[in-house]
Formats: C-alpha cells, structure tokens, sequence
C-alpha cells in the first residue's frame, strides 16, 4: 500500500547508559555533542557494556524521528529506508521499529555488523559516538531497485537525516530523491543533525539544501552553519533561521526552517521572514527522564502532522512539541506504548 512519509539515513542500536564526566574526559568527548567514532573511540562500546547500566534502544536519528511521526499519523503511514547486517542487532532495530507502526526497508550489508551508537548521559545531556558499521555501505543502486523507487513515487513526503550524507551511497540517494520531490512538488525535509556536518560535509549538506522545503536543525547546529556559510550575524537564531530560509533553491516554493533551543522557544522562518517563536511548554525537571531523542521526536511530530495536510506552521510545532515532551519522559528515544491515538490532543 502506498505510505505517505518515507524516511532515510543510518539505522543504530543506541547503548544508552548514564556515565561519568570522568569517562567523557578520557575518550575526550563534550557532554552535549555528536560525533563518528574514529580508531580511538572503538574501546569505549565493551567500556560501556562492562562498566554502566546499559539500555539498549532502536535508534538512528532519522528512524526515532519516522517512529515519532507514525505515532500521531494514521496506522501503516512510514516507511524507513537504511542498512543494517543479518546479525542479532539487526532483529532486535526491525522488531523494535515495527512495535511503533514503521515499517522497515532495510538494505541487508553481511559485510559489517549492525550499526552502533554509545548515548553516554551526563544529567540532561547527552553525548553520542556513532559506529556507522553497516549503515554506511548503504548504497544508491538499493534505492534504484523498481520495488524500493515505487516507494519513492508512492511517498507525499520525505525525511532525511543529515548523518545519511557522511557516505556516498546515503548522499547519492537523498541527492536524487531531493529532485525527485522538486520536480513532483512534494515535500522534502532535512535536518542539519550535528554540527560536524556543516564542517566537513558543507557541500554535499547544500546540494540537498537547494532542494528541501522544510530544513530543521537546533540552535547549535544554525550556529555552526553560520559560521561555516560566513554569514554576517552567527549567534541571533532568528536572523539565522531566516538567512536559511533564503539559502539556494530548486523551485519556487519557499523553504520552511524550523531552529530547536531545548527548552527555549522554536524558532520558525518561511522565504526571507520570521513567521515566529513558540515556547515550549516545559516538562518539569522531576518528570525528566533522559533528553536523548528529544530534537528527533520534535521532527517526528512536526513532519508527522504536516504529512497530513496541516500547512499551519504553528500547530505543527505544537504537535512538535507535544511528541518531544513524551519522549524525555521515557528511557531513550521511546514512545509510549499502547497510547490510543484518540488520547491524542487536538493541534
């Protein structure tokens, strides 16, 4: 049956635990940050597992965030694309994501295990080390095949992580799906996803950037953006959003640029103007159960809602809001199970 968002990038078992600063300090890592493991990181996964409380989550930045926009769509709506190897892993991502209503496309790599990311958490931060593992030898010609293009062309809406361009074969396929939805006006969005990206990967980031409609990212990452793209003004997230709105574009619609602050107000542009600020309603520190996720859950409910037809920007950074603020009160990028979607509030 045809599905209305397809999603894309790099599938990971998250090894979520609440760790030390003292072993943030030995791999060298920042409370609040998310980086690629180099050779120097490898050790810091067995560390993990034999040192701290492990929980382990099906995540991938762009499936909690296709697992968040199932969860206010109707049954059977999401579709994620990725790859993953035929190990235990593996099982444990698809079973996990399909418990959420998404259904899973995964491209099957032998050749590498599963991909992994360390959530190391430190209060309300969190540190991610990403070992991409199987899910960077995803490759374009998977996305070619007639049964997996159909999805492409069956799709109203598309969602990409920004992670999925660090390898060629994720780039290549966003790049192509990116002007397929330009030229059959239908809506693509991307997430800046870290701020290492626009500092290694600013080309291949702009090349899907002329062709997307709705380009979401938080405070952090506009900055870094800014700084990188030389913008005049690198710190006011307002004059950033709307100098992100005026980036390059494939078509004549404008973009929409949706700038997350944690708990400080969203931050919307629309084609050279700021549409507004929107403050969170704050979930109450004794109800915070881990942050991790939270910026991919916003998305999930942002793009989740405008799927659906809802153009009104403000209900759909309502109905951001409303899923971020279930997911910091669960273990990891999680949803509530068993929530009927009538309990939903209206946005």
């Amino acid at each position: 049956m045809p599905y209305t968002l397809l999603a894309l990038e790099n599938p990971l078992l998250d090894i979520q635990a609440n760790v030390s600063d003292e072993l943030l300090q030995k791999y060298k890592l920042k409370s609040n940050d998310a980086i690629l493991a180099g050779d120097e990181h490898q050790p810091l996964y067995k560390e993990l597992v034999d040192t701290y409380k492990v929980v382990y989550v099906a995540g991938g930045a762009a499936q909690n965030t296709a697992r968040g926009a199932q969860y206010i769509m109707p049954p059977n709506s999401t579709v994620y694309m990725g790859a993953v190897s035929n190990d235990a892993y593996a099982e444990t991502i698809k079973n996990a994501a399909e418990a959420d209503g998404l259904k899973t496309n995964y491209q099957i790599i032998t050749s590498a295990p599963t991909g992994t990311c360390a959530a190391l958490i430190t209060g309300h931060d969190r540190s991610l080390v990403t070992n991409l593992g199987a899910a960077d030898l995803f490759t374009f010609e998977f996305v070619q095949q007639p049964e997996n293009w159909k999805l492409v062309e069956e799709a109203s809406t598309y969602y990409v992580g920004g992670f999925f361009l660090t390898h060629d074969g994720g780039y290549k396929s966003a790049t192509a799906i990116s002007e397929y939805a330009a030229k059959h006006n239908k809506t693509f969005a991307l997430n800046l996803s870290a701020p290492f990206l626009s500092q290694f990967f600013k080309e291949r980031l702009d090349a899907v950037i002329k062709n997307t409609d709705i380009l979401c990212g938080n405070e952090d990452e506009a900055r870094t953006y800014a700084q990188q793209a030389g913008f005049d003004e690198t710190h006011d997230v307002q004059v950033i959003a709307t100098k992100l709105s005026l980036l390059p574009k494939g078509n004549d619609r404008p973009r929409t640029v949706v700038i997350t602050q944690g708990s400080d107000a969203t931050v919307v542009a629309v084609g050279g103007e700021l549409v507004g600020t929107y403050p969170v309603n704050k979930v109450e520190s004794k109800d915070i159960v881990d942050t991790n996720g939270a910026g991919d859950a916003f998305c999930g409910g942002f793009v989740g809602l405008y799927a659906q037809g809802v153009t009104d920007l403000a209900r759909c950074v309502q109905a951001g809001h409303y899923v971020a603020g279930l997911v910091i009160k669960q273990v990891g990028p999680t949803y509530p199970q068993g929530a009927a979607k009538g309990t939903l509030p209206t946005f």
